[in-house]
């Protein structure tokens, strides 16, 4: 098995600070600080904990891990092919029909979309979702890799008298809530990378060679993540089982005397 080594130069990082915005409404460009603060505190978090691992002397991924690289992009296309996608929160229902995906220190993921009463569909106002890939792992059932998305964010922007409905709420408090409530409900992630689980050796029964079967279990799971420059690198663990032999094959047919004699099978 090849061994990998990455090598990261951390060359800065940034950071804005926000004061707080006075009132239970938030405009649209405070909003927009708002998540973009939120995402920056996430990156410098990601790259610290780097930082930190290769201070130490450790490697961003194990040199013994297989190492899978996916680019951002694809798995933009990847959640993007699953939208629309609809959830409930008390009287309000949320439709997901943006996704953006960028791989900055943490494997980040933006939802944009829309929020409106139940009964009221017409009054509608913007949610934005932040968050980021989470609990990355192989599917025990299909070997696929496979991620959550966990929002940990949400910003509600251009209300349109939304506000006025709360029964003495807030915006805050209703994005709080909503947040609350779409935990669970947002789909996997299914990435189209599949993980063998295990090594076959057929079994042969016919003709002049007959080969005894064999497995081997392979134990396979995700052992570190590391995001960076458009890229989700993701190491795999594996641990090799115990080979197990299948039913012995029957014993070749012995060559008559004629066929000997043409060169056949002795």
């Amino acid at each position: 098995m090849a061994r990998w080594r990455n090598v990261v130069a951390a060359t800065g990082l940034a950071a804005v600070v926000l004061g707080p915005v006075p009132g239970c409404r938030r405009d649209e460009g405070g909003g927009e600080l708002h998540a973009r603060h939120v995402v920056l505190e996430r990156e410098v978090e990601g790259l610290r904990e780097l930082a930190a691992r290769l201070e130490r002397g450790e490697a961003a991924l194990a040199p013994e891990d297989v190492v899978v690289g996916i680019a951002d992009t694809m798995v933009q296309e990847i959640l993007s092919a699953q939208l629309p996608f609809k959830g409930e929160a008390d009287k309000f229902v949320v439709e997901i029909g943006q996704a953006e995906v960028a791989f900055k220190g943490t494997p980040g993921v933006t939802l944009r979309g829309t929020i409106a009463l139940r009964d009221r569909p017409g009054l509608a106002g913007e949610v934005k979702a932040i968050g980021v890939l989470d609990d990355i792992g192989i599917d025990p059932a299909s070997g696929t890799l496979r991620a959550k998305v966990v929002v940990d964010h949400i910003d509600l922007l251009k209300m349109a008298g939304l506000e006025e409905l709360l029964s003495g709420g807030t915006v805050d408090e209703l994005a709080r809530r909503v947040r609350l409530q779409l935990a669970g409900q947002i789909p996997e992630i299914q990435i189209p990378v599949r993980v063998e689980q295990g090594v076959v050796l057929p079994t042969v029964t016919e003709g002049p060679v007959r080969i005894q079967g064999a497995t081997m279990p392979l134990a396979v799971a995700v052992s570190n993540v590391f995001a960076g420059q458009g890229m989700l690198w993701i190491g795999i663990k594996v641990e090799l089982g115990e080979l197990v032999k299948t039913a012995v094959p029957p014993p070749a047919p012995r060559a008559t005397p004629a066929a000997q004699a043409k060169g056949g099978p002795r």
